[in-house]
């Protein structure tokens, strides 16, 4: 296959080219490796001297790089440039001499403008010796053309590739000159199987983490404008249900997840907050913790956030995408990443959280910024949480907007009421959740969540105290299931006899039956993300075939085994959940 085939195969499934005027040789290899493991092509413009001796260094080191050499006016510079290597030239204009340049070498040829775009074709076909429906099927990297410029007068843009392709079916353009990240999704709209050219693209060149960050970021509005697919091919769309399906017999199930990750800080363990002179770093949220677990788990995991493109957002991103997690729907705003400060307890001195969140990078989101249609595509189930629509307006209306769209998908719903008092009161939190949950099918809370949310209290309880009830707990997951027509509401459930001595369990009311799980009594080492732990469990048995009962024991087991790691996520395989199902509870070496 030729270079101009294996360039095509990526524009065609990316379809962003970044567009840069190198002002010397380092400037265009750092950007070559930052883009390239994004499959974001670059594009070199012919604007200065440094261009040239840009293209042939890059190929110095990267002899098989796949690149676009730009503003090509003549055939003396197509001619350079193709004995560089490049795998394809773009022109201004239509130069018959470039055309044939690249014709003679078997090369990519882009002509642009806004004249008539069927010449370029029809030389092509003639030095081709082929017939114009022979060179759309035999050299489909040559029935392109480049609209420039792209902002000119869109609707007048429109009818006339409109009219091209009535023309030549099937015409691929790249559009360039005035896109910018702000009109990319609309013009990708317009045109879902166009390609799409900036030179803000390689705006940051210079910090090869923000460069990637902002290229990511372009691809990420592309995909939402088009849903991810080749020509915007529309999905069909399935009925709402309120039934939990398991495909376990079918493809591997895919989990997608919305909400905040945070950068967590803590002293090390003993120390307090205001004495300590070191913290150690994890990255953590409830909603990303599920995502890690699932991943972890062996199902495919999607992550849904926002974060600031700087070094503490793209580790996150780092952390997330290691462990497994598809990041590739993260939105990059902002310049804050959430942040919170866990101080351990010990014994009968309780842990401590100081939030430090606001004004971050998801709490900046607005409604519309999320194309749902395009996260949900081919997945099974939408989980989110009570904090994320805590959080402000425009994450309460996009969570408002997942849940829709997740039900006019088929999607499965699951939320854990997760009630946070510092981010909001009980009124307002039961104001906005209550809509919220009438579209979920799973509902997870902890001993006081439907307490706080919904009024729905315990009777013989004292959480402050460790003292549950197990059995009264049933009537809480009972008043749930009725209340909002779930199929399933589960509790997990704390005893807690110290800070360091817990006994954990959980129970569920499926409607017609209520189970209990068995006890696990745990010297904790770090006890934040059980709970989520827990919901990555309980899912994994549900989409896996598991029956209620077998689903929850797994989701338990998972969470107690969390709860011996420290950090947020939950870093074990399905094997080792299921030995402590099985009843290998010793914690013996395993040798």
């Amino acid at each position: 296959m030729s270079k101009s085939a294996d360039i095509w195969q990526l524009l065609e499934r990316n379809r962003l080219i970044a567009l840069l005027n190198p002002k010397d040789p380092g400037q265009c290899l750092e950007a070559y490796e930052a883009l390239a493991p994004l499959g974001v092509v670059l594009e070199v413009a012919l604007r200065g001297p440094a261009a040239l001796p840009s293209i042939e260094g890059l190929f110095e080191k990267h002899p098989d790089a796949l690149l676009l050499a730009g503003t090509v006016m003549t055939r003396e510079q197509a001619e350079q440039v193709i004995a560089a290597g490049v795998a394809g030239v773009v022109s201004a204009d239509y130069v018959p001499g470039v055309v044939e340049t690249c014709v003679a070498n078997d090369v990519m040829s882009i002509p642009g403008g806004l004249g008539d775009a069927g010449k370029q074709l029809a030389q092509k076909a003639e030095c081709y010796g082929m017939t114009l429906e022979e060179l759309c099927d035999q050299r489909p990297w040559q029935w392109v053309y480049k609209v420039f410029p792209a902002t000119a007068d869109e609707s007048a843009v429109r009818e006339m590739t409109r009219a091209w392709r009535s023309v030549y079916p099937g015409l691929r353009l790249v559009y360039t000159g005035g896109v910018t990240l702000e009109n990319v999704a609309r013009l990708a709209s317009s045109d879902p199987d166009g390609i799409y050219c900036g030179s803000a693209v390689a705006k940051h060149v210079g910090d090869p983490d923000r460069l990637q960050a902002e290229a990511a970021h372009w691809l990420s509005e592309i995909k939402r404008a088009t849903g991810g697919d080749l020509g915007g091919a529309v999905r069909a769309k399935a009925p709402a249900t309120k039934a939990v399906t398991s495909t376990a017999a079918g493809p591997s199930p895919c989990v997608v997840t919305f909400g905040e990750i945070m950068l967590r800080l803590s002293p090390p363990a003993g120390e307090r907050i205001r004495r300590t002179r070191s913290f150690d770093a994890h990255y953590g949220g409830a909603e990303a913790n599920v995502a890690v677990s699932i991943a972890q788990l062996g199902l495919e995991s999607r992550y849904i956030t926002a974060l600031p493109p700087n070094d503490l957002g793209l580790g996150a991103v780092d952390a997330l995408r290691g462990l497994g997690v598809n990041v590739s729907h993260v939105l990059y705003q902002g310049n804050r990443i959430g942040t919170y400060y866990l101080e351990h307890g010990a014994s009968q001195r309780p842990s401590r959280v100081i939030y430090d969140r606001t004004g971050s990078a998801i709490a900046l989101l607005t409604q519309g910024q999320i194309d749902w249609d395009a996260v949900f595509g081919g997945a099974q189930w939408f989980h989110w949480t009570g904090i994320t629509p805590a959080l402000g307006d425009g994450t309460a209306a996009a969570t408002a907007d997942a849940v829709e769209a997740a039900r006019r998908l088929g999607v499965t719903v699951s939320v854990d009421l997760n009630y946070r008092a510092k981010l909001w009161s009980r009124e307002r939190a039961r104001e906005v959740m209550e809509p919220l949950v009438e579209q979920a099918d799973v509902v997870v809370a902890n001993e006081e969540d439907a307490a706080d949310v919904f009024g729905i209290k315990a009777a013989k309880t004292k959480v402050d105290r460790g003292e549950l009830d197990i059995a009264a707990y049933e009537d809480v997951a009972r008043q749930l299931v009725d209340r909002f027509n779930l199929s399933i509401a589960a509790i997990t459930l704390r005893q807690s006899h110290s800070a360091s001595e817990n006994t954990w369990s959980a129970c569920l009311w499926d409607g017609s039956e209520f189970l209990a799980s068995r006890e696990y009594r745990i010297s904790l080492v770090d006890r934040v993300g059980g709970g989520d732990a827990f919901t990555a469990g309980l899912i994994w048995g549900l989409l896996s075939g598991k029956s209620h009962a077998e689903a929850l024991e797994f989701g338990v087991a998972a969470s107690c085994l969390k709860q011996t790691i420290m950090g947020d996520f939950n870093l074990v395989t399905v094997d080792e959940v299921a030995k402590l199902v099985g009843g290998d509870v010793a914690g013996r070496i395993k040798r």
